[in-house]
């Protein structure tokens, strides 16, 4: 839903130095070597990645990004690489470091002994391959009892701490009407593929993505325990139900429309809705029976799912949870069964080797055991003034957000008035928690790696549970603060920011603000905008789901977005695959709500200040859209592009660059882009 973090990997590099007087033309003009004095420090590196042989008003992703692009390949343990990666490998490190410190001189920290002694777990390759497949036996002992619908789905429940996610996504959070109460939350799921697109899809590369999976399915019932002929027999029934249960699901834009996926009930009418099921007894194998209201987010998945399994054979239910046993703990298991499942990586992603098995258990540490690992980072990667210096730039770009609302021609002053009341009450999060979870009683023992795991997303499942029919916490945070993201919730009206995507070159006191505000600065307004696009509007200054928009501004809203789709849906990611307009349309007009106040912000900024160095050949406003469009410098392998597309919200990332570029007059304005020009779009698009 709204809140869920958007895995915002951006690709950034930013630098320092003071504002220029040379002019637009003149910028573009010198290809070569300039009269200005050369950039130095993290100014340079924004140059170097540029290709100033590219004309700006022709093609700007290549005019911003073409050095980089020429000399940066995709590495063989990822299936992308993009300009952040520079920030992502260093805050690995560092973690790293604190981890493996923790791992041998934990002193008398109880903490750091904790995630010390998971971290050193999972680098014990040689225990974790000695056990085998041990650790599994007592969920597959249980999955074995399975007998009909009612009894698969507790077992799914209470095997979600071996990473089994089967049947039905379900989560926590904010009533949509009454953002202040907890309720669970229940949608679709159940899938092995990332999106239903890749079940349903007549195109002949999913179809054959289809059957290879199946393969792979069969692969990794063997090494669950059956024979290779069951095995093969299994596979095709897990992936016939895992088809019909992708036919029963919304299409990933439906999903998006939060009206649609509303429908708060008791779980008596839960019940009634899917008779086959006693869900106070699925609720009570999750870790609370007393759960006593639901949001059936998509009720017709539920109820022609709960129907379609209560009909399926006891052995296809086994065998369909043994395989999500099997996928969901492979990574924690011997490094031959991790192997079996990176084979299908490879097919799915174009990844071609393993990450590092440090860099994995860094991932994994953080993943279980996310703020007792933070702290560490925080201490070493944030300094004091960062959160000050981030927070004066949001502030900025809300005052330059509430300044744009004068100037909407679609929008009344009614609904003028409370979408700035709406804004004036945005929190702002940023780098950590202002208190950290308590630890102290999840079991690591660094000689059972399995079990650590299994202990800590037991605790984290209970906590989640515990939370259901009870008040939100304004302070919790859903991101972990060493993960490079950021995101927004509208139902707790925040806007969230940590420590890990507040670094340089993307963020820091070194850089004219003009990066700053082109890098970060665009990324705060994406995160401000997202408060109000087509989701995030539907939602009040209250943080409630309400009609507040007239009429009018809705239906002028509704036209503004609508030509953002068709934008989009000319935008061709690969030969005959296009972008999805209408799936991407939040994102796409985050973007560029995101870039035009940051814009406006940092013009607003440059009258009251100066840069306090030189900018080199351009100007304050030019670099500000040059940081914009590296923040979108990648590559993707075309099996990442392709999934990306069937199952992302976010448009490619060259996309991502040029969209909102070509349809702000500020860019055309500041590159001298003439009528005509491909950077130039005649008829622009603007909803923000």
């Amino acid at each position: 839903m709204t809140r869920i973090p958007e895995m915002f990997l951006l690709a950034m590099l930013v630098g320092c130095g003071g504002r220029s007087t040379t002019t637009p033309e003149a910028a573009i003009a010198a290809p070569g070597p300039v009269a200005s004095p050369a950039p130095q420090g993290p100014l340079a590196e924004v140059y170097a990645a540029m290709d100033p042989s590219v004309a700006p008003c022709d093609d700007f992703y290549r005019y911003a990004c073409g050095g980089w692009l020429a000399r940066n390949e995709i590495p063989a343990d990822k299936p992308f690489t993009s300009k952040v990666a520079g920030i992502d490998d260093a805050n690995h490190e560092l973690l790293r470091a604190v981890l493996e410190e923790a791992a041998q001189a934990p002193g008398d920290d109880a903490r750091k002994r904790k995630i010390g002694d998971f971290y050193a777990g999972c680098m014990d390759q040689a225990a974790i391959d000695a056990v085998g497949t041990t650790p599994l036996k007592p969920a597959l002992a249980e999955i074995a009892k399975v007998r009909d619908v009612q009894s698969a789905y507790e077992t799914a429940m209470r095997l979600r701490p071996y990473g089994v996610e089967a049947f039905v996504a379900s989560e926590i959070e904010p009533d949509y009407k009454q953002p202040g109460i907890n309720l669970v939350t229940l949608s679709q799921g159940g899938l092995g593929l990332p999106s239903r697109e890749f079940y349903l899809s007549d195109a002949a590369p999913t179809r054959e993505l289809l059957a290879r999976y199946t393969e792979h399915v069969a692969a990794m019932l063997v090494v669950a325990g059956d024979p290779p002929a069951a095995a093969a027999k299994s596979a095709k029934e897990v992936v016939a139900l895992e088809t019909a249960l992708a036919a029963a699901s919304l299409p990933l834009d439906q999903l998006r429309e939060v009206e649609a996926t509303y429908h708060k009930q008791s779980v008596a009418q839960l019940r009634a809705l899917t008779p086959a099921l006693d869900w106070q007894r699925v609720f009570a194998a999750a870790g609370n029976g007393a759960v006593a209201q639901v949001n059936a987010a998509t009720p017709e998945f539920l109820r022609a799912t709960a129907a379609l399994l209560a009909k399926t054979p006891r052995e296809v239910l086994r065998a369909y949870l043994r395989w999500h046993l099997i996928r969901g703990a492979a990574e924690h298991l011997t490094g031959s069964i991790e192997a079996q499942a990176f084979a299908w990586t490879v097919m799915l992603t174009g990844q071609r080797e393993l990450a590092p098995r440090w860099r994995r258990c860094v991932e994994r540490t953080v993943a279980a055991l996310p703020e007792a690992v933070g702290p560490y980072f925080v201490e070493r990667a944030f300094p004091g003034r960062s959160k000050q210096t981030a927070l004066e730039m949001i502030v900025a770009i809300e005052q330059a957000f509430e300044r744009g609302l004068a100037g909407l021609p679609w929008m009344d002053e009614a609904t003028r008035t409370r979408a700035r009341a709406k804004a004036r009450r945005l929190r702002n999060m940023i780098g950590f928690p202002e208190v950290w979870r308590d630890y102290s009683q999840v079991p690591i023992d660094r000689k059972d790696y399995f079990a650590a795991v299994v202990a800590a997303n037991r605790a984290e499942l209970q906590r989640v549970m515990a939370k259901a029919d009870r008040p939100v916490d304004p302070q919790e945070w859903f991101m972990p603060p060493s993960v490079l993201n950021a995101y927004t919730n509208p139902l707790g009206l925040e806007m969230v920011f940590p420590a890990a995507i507040l670094q340089p070159p993307l963020f820091s006191a070194e850089l004219p603000m003009a990066v700053n505000f082109g890098a970060i600065g665009s990324i705060m307004g994406h995160e401000l905008t997202h408060q109000f696009d087509d989701q995030g509007r539907k939602f009040d200054e209250t943080g409630a789901l309400s009609g507040w928009w007239t009429e009018a501004a809705r239906a002028g809203f509704e036209t503004a977005a609508r030509c953002v789709v068709a934008q989009y849906d000319a935008y061709e990611a690969l030969p005959g695959l296009r972008v999805r307009g209408q799936q991407t349309l939040g994102e796409n007009i985050a973007d560029a709500g995101g870039l035009k106040y940051a814009h406006a912000a940092y013009v607003q900024w440059a009258k009251e200040h100066a840069e306090p160095g030189l900018l080199g050949p351009l100007t304050g406003e030019q670099l500000l859209f040059v940081a914009f469009a590296q923040n979108y410098c990648a590559k993707r392998t075309p099996q990442q592009v392709q999934m990306d597309v069937l199952g992302d919200v976010h448009s490619p990332r060259r996309w991502r660059a040029v969209g909102p570029l070509s349809h702000l007059p500020a860019f055309w304005s500041a590159f001298a882009c003439v009528e005509g020009s491909p950077m130039r779009a005649p008829k622009p698009c603007a909803v923000w």
